[in-house]
């Protein structure tokens, strides 16, 4: 035999059990090489995903120096880019959550801003009652969810039926994203009725939104013997107490007489809706325009064993309440339907709306919009709120309802000017 093993002499030959070592020597010796290739080729796609791992860890890293805002569930994670799509070098949030999404904007730029800053919420009621109280509850949760986490406080600017923070909100304070303005949205019909003390467009002011629309109620204490609203449009009179001299409390009552017949004994002057309850359970007066949210709430009980609910200021019945008849009920022309929505019904939609000056920056309005509408989405918020009322509007929503009633048709805004008190 004259095969040639490599692990013997080429001088010596082999025996044939020599020869059948060497044959399986090769073969395990070939095997080895095959397996060594084939890991010395897994080590190199290794080294390239290490590679890989390295620049997208330097990228998270870089991600988590930024401040985060808030954390996302999988329905409020955006898809991801799709092959056609290039990423750019900007980070920029988009509101997947809101009725409304907010518009994109650069969230560092943001952050580098409001970082430091002090937000003022600038509330034109007094300490203790129901806009400051809510305003208070805002602030507590919305300076966490703005880029750069600034600190929000709020400040009390009573006076002129809060018209003086409106207009300082909107003319004095810095227009820079650093105060925002809570008012009563029912000043609107002030600007429709020309009061010269409104110094600025509710058009023109920049939402951020509603925490709760103020639906309106009207009770009857069981001493009047009014149990429904029938009753005072067929003419039974009902007194009613009323605050200040202008305002919803007094223009409701106004329109529901002039439009629908309702026979109303108005009682101007008092502080609060506080004090007319007061004076409901002493007999002086037998009614109040209330806030829904109050009725299950701060008057619950009377509600429950004293106060008859007569009717909602509401387009359609309330929910929870569906034993009492909403007002557009009453109606039977469609101008007596548009007067109603657009002087009583829609004011009280947008009666605490929050707000920034019409110069603030694009991107910092965006912003405060995206960080409103996910304060609405936490739940401790939620919670806390939930007392007071949580039936939310967006910045955009709020914008169209003014709008709505601002440029209301000409011959119904000519009408709302006959019959409501003048401003001037």
């Amino acid at each position: 035999m004259n095969s040639h093993c490599p692990f013997f002499s080429s001088t010596t030959r082999p025996t044939r059990e020599q020869l059948r070592k060497c044959r399986w020597a090769t073969l395990v010796s070939l095997l080895l090489i095959a397996v060594f290739a084939l890991l010395a080729s897994s080590c190199g796609d290794d080294d390239d995903d290490d590679d890989g791992d390295g620049e997208a860890a330097a990228e998270a890293t870089e991600e988590a120096g930024e401040p985060r805002q808030e954390e996302t569930s999988p329905a409020d994670t955006p898809p991801e880019e799709g092959p056609n799509e290039e990423a750019t070098g900007e980070e920029t949030v988009v509101d997947q959550t809101a009725t409304e999404p907010t518009a994109e904007f650069d969230e560092q730029a943001v952050a580098d801003f409001y970082a430091d800053q002090t937000v003022r919420i600038i509330v034109g009621a007094s300490a203790g009652g129901g806009y400051d109280l809510q305003a208070r509850l805002v602030a507590e949760y919305l300076g966490e969810y703005i880029p750069g986490n600034p600190t929000v406080i709020v400040e009390n600017m009573p006076g002129a039926a809060q018209l003086i923070a409106g207009n300082h909100v909107a003319n004095v304070a810095p227009a820079d994203g650093t105060v925002i303005g809570l008012i009563a949205g029912a000043l609107v019909v002030d600007q429709l009725l020309a009061n010269p003390n409104v110094e600025f467009d509710f058009r023109d002011l920049q939402y951020l939104g509603v925490v709760s629309q103020d639906e309106y109620i009207i009770p009857a204490t069981e001493a009047s013997g009014v149990t429904n609203f029938e009753q005072i449009l067929n003419g039974e009179e009902l007194t009613i107490g009323a605050l200040g001299s202008t305002g919803p409390s007094i223009d409701v009552p106004i329109l529901l007489e002039e439009v629908l017949g309702a026979n109303f004994n108005i009682i101007p002057g008092y502080g609060g809706v506080a004090d007319v309850a007061l004076a409901m359970d002493s007999g002086e007066v037998e009614s109040v325009l209330a806030i829904v949210a109050a009725a299950r709430t701060v008057y619950r009980e009377q509600f429950e064993t004293s106060w008859n609910a007569l009717v909602t200021l509401t387009e359609e019945r309330v929910d929870d309440m569906p034993e009492v008849p909403a007002v557009l009920e009453f109606t039977e022309t469609e101008e007596q339907e548009q007067i109603l929505r657009l002087g009583a019904i829609g004011p009280g939609r947008v009666s605490r709306p929050y707000f920034v000056a019409a110069d603030v920056p694009e991107d910092r309005v965006a912003a405060l919009q995206n960080a409103f509408q996910q304060m609405l989405q936490d739940e401790e918020f939620l919670a806390a709120a939930e007392a007071q009322g949580v039936n939310p509007l967006t910045g955009q929503e709020v914008r169209d309802i003014f709008a709505g009633i601002l440029n209301m048709p000409e011959e119904t805004k000519n009408r709302l000017q006959e019959l409501l008190p003048s401003r001037s």
